[in-house]
């Protein structure tokens, strides 16, 4: 039972690609438009030319570049996932071989779609069957779950993006910085931070929820991915645009990513360096998305903190908690007294999160929220599991329903074969929401913040035997 002396009252609810090798002024003039497949039939202009360059792609020598293969291969050997480079980085990835597939299919307009999954949950038409008028469809992956799979709404459904379009620090919403990162050397590309909810949530569940090769850093090989990707690239760009700031922290915007991508060059390919400040201009990058109007809810607070603003009050909750599947580890330790840290004194869960800019030593997040801290979590040993998170809910288990008022969040471990280069994954859920909505309900904390985790194995995923967390920690801020 984690345990945190509550001092919470609800508050309120009010409710360059191409800058690397040419100037923007020599970019396209118009933008291509990024469609989502849900608007496209299946013999769509768009969707004819991206089947003619995975077939392209999969058809050329291994040792070319382009070849399909080796382009899920730059994922498996460079992709940054659970830290702060993973948006601006996969975002190259996109911008490079949308590049390609125009080389591939001869269509120097196409533009790769996105699947809104939380429109429309279930995998689209165009990559569920084996063929496409009488011939092999490249858009096919036999290694999936289902060819009729569907994204539950607990991972992406419309609650799910309000909450984490209402998120205002972008170490939250894109993940954090990497534990201990002071320089722009190129190994912090792949140190562990936090994963934050978009990645945590969305993307790695829609990853595990299709299986085969998408649960896995060798992802690319399903055509899937890069409209998947696409998809996260949107959430960012309407991020931006209703007003959320990327981080200004010069670690992040000057960071390189060198020697990894390629693009075309004549009939073959040529190398493609850039850095972060160079992808966050889509607009220069040569595409755009239509972006509705989004009404979003203003970040729930809580108060009643300790000098708000300044410090945090940290409490370290356990270490070596196991839980294993149809059983709830609940994480208990009880302190004597709030422990409380300076800004200059706190380790790296709470580092990984503050920011420099106006106020020396303030945190990036706004004041009045309850974030939870989960670090160096052991995946299962076989398969893969959801593993739910709930608050001051003894009697949680694996039929407890996320529409439980005590229910937080779910993380799972996608790429978890990978662990062993990148480290164990860690995870930062915020249960400001949670806490608030206890007290609104007049359910008493008794004092104590208790989390309880429950782990459920993923369907087509036997084996999966348990989990192991490193430490926890609750941050009032």
């Amino acid at each position: 039972m984690p345990t945190v002396n509550r001092r919470t009252v609800l508050q309120g609810a009010s409710a360059l690609f191409l800058a690397s090798t040419t100037s923007r002024a020599e970019a396209q003039a118009t933008p291509v438009l990024r469609r989502s497949i849900s608007t496209m039939p299946l013999n769509d202009p768009a969707l004819n030319s991206y089947r003619k360059a995975v077939a392209a792609m999969k058809a050329l020598p291994a040792n070319d570049p382009r070849n399909w293969t080796k382009q899920a291969q730059i994922h498996l050997n460079f992709c940054p996932h659970g830290n702060w480079y993973f948006l601006p980085w996969h975002r190259a990835y996109l911008a490079a071989f949308e590049k390609l597939c125009r080389q591939m299919s001869g269509d120097n307009t196409f533009a790769l779609p996105y699947w809104d999954w939380t429109a429309n949950p279930q995998l689209p038409a165009a990559f569920a069957t084996p063929t496409y008028n009488g011939q092999p469809n490249p858009l096919f992956d036999s290694t999936r779950s289902s060819q009729t799979v569907t994204i539950p709404s607990t991972y992406v459904g419309p609650s799910v993006m309000q909450s984490i379009y209402g998120e205002t620090s972008f170490e939250v919403f894109g993940s954090s910085r990497p534990n201990g990162q002071n320089n722009t050397s190129p190994s912090w590309q792949r140190v562990r931070g936090y994963e934050g909810p978009l990645e945590s949530t969305p993307h790695d569940h829609v990853h595990t929820t299709i299986a085969g090769n998408m649960a896995t850093f060798m992802s690319p090989l399903d055509p899937i991915f890069w409209l998947h990707h696409c998809n996260i690239d949107r959430v960012w760009d309407q991020w931006n645009r209703i007003g959320r700031s990327n981080s200004q922290e010069n670690i992040w915007r000057s960071f390189a990513f060198n020697n990894q991508f390629v693009v075309p060059s004549g009939a073959g390919t040529q190398p493609w360096n850039t850095t972060v400040a160079s992808v966050l201009d889509i607009l220069a990058l040569g595409y755009r998305y239509t972006l509705p109007l989004l009404q979003v809810a203003a970040p729930l607070l809580v108060s009643k903190f300790i000098n708000p603003g300044a410090p945090v009050e940290r409490i370290k909750i356990a270490a070596d908690t196991v839980a294993r599947i149809n059983t709830v580890a609940t994480v208990d330790k009880r302190l004597a007294a709030p422990q409380i840290s300076a800004f200059s004194k706190l380790n790296a869960a709470l580092s990984s999160i503050r920011t420099f800019s106006a106020t020396p030593g303030r945190p990036a997040v706004t004041p009045g929220r309850v974030l939870l801290f989960l670090r160096d979590v052991d995946p299962p040993a076989q398969g893969n599991v959801d593993v739910r998170v709930f608050v001051n809910n003894p009697d949680a288990s694996p039929a407890t329903s996320t529409e439980d008022r005590h229910y937080a969040g779910s993380f799972t471990f996608f790429g978890a074969e990978h662990a062993a280069h990148s480290g164990k994954p860690s995870y930062m859920l915020d249960i400001t929401r949670v806490v608030s909505r206890l007290d609104l309900a007049g359910i008493a904390l008794t004092d104590q913040i208790k989390v309880q985790l429950v782990p459920l194995p993923i369907a087509s995923a036997p084996g999966a035997e348990q989990i192991k967390v490193g430490d926890i920690e609750v941050a009032i801020f």
